[in-house]
């Protein structure tokens, strides 16, 4: 999958950033409900296959202490230029969300999630992320992972399902679920069944 991203952002064909800019704001509920309850600064945020900046940025400017993983170069170019327009600080790391101990991205995290990442990673590349994020996760920590129902879809990502999320992370649970409002999506993602799982660290 690095490859396929590193080739679409060379060609210019990123559709997932539009439709970020289209439709964020169903996202944007799940993210900020973590901070129900409580009191700034909200704590360390790792985003995950961060790509261009947008929910990093957006997390930043609410009080989070946001660090951001993407294997790819011209991702971070934009997202640097993205934190620098929002005049936010936000700390950006060129690594492999399947390697995160090697990436150095820190540890401590209270919240991390992933908006895209997990659900097109073969089998080995799951439990090697799912290793990762407990190793830099605090404790008490919350995981948000938005995936794709399971199924076959040539190069695209093949979706996840709760039993994959709880095999990838051990010692996590999931504790709920929020189907997305996809009705005003693109037919493939409509068609895809996107939902965002929310996982509590238990051990």
């Amino acid at each position: 999958m690095s490859l396929f991203y590193r080739l679409a952002y060379a060609l210019g064909v990123t559709p997932w950033e539009k439709a970020t800019d289209t439709h964020g704001h169903l996202i944007a509920p799940l993210l900020y409900r973590e901070e129900a309850g409580c009191e700034l600064p909200y704590g360390p945020a790792l985003d995950l296959g961060c790509g261009a900046g947008y929910w990093a940025v957006e997390l930043a400017r609410r009080g989070w202490e946001v660090t951001g993983i993407d294997s790819v170069p011209k991702a971070l170019r934009r997202a640097r230029a993205r934190t620098r327009a929002a005049g936010v600080e936000v700390r950006f790391v060129q690594g492999d969300v399947t390697r995160l101990e090697d990436a150095g991205v820190g540890s401590g995290f209270r919240f991390l999630y992933d908006l895209g990442c997990f659900h097109g990673l073969t089998d080995e590349e799951r439990v090697a992320m799912g290793r990762g994020v407990s190793a830099v996760a605090a404790p008490d920590a919350t995981l948000l992972e938005l995936v794709w129902r399971p199924g076959r879809r040539g190069p695209l990502p093949r979706g996840a399902s709760p039993e994959d999320l709880e095999a990838a992370f051990v010692g996590w649970k999931v504790m709920g679920d929020d189907p997305l409002d996809a009705t005003a999506l693109p037919g493939p993602l409509r068609d895809a069944d996107p939902r965002c799982y929310r996982l509590r660290r238990v051990a």
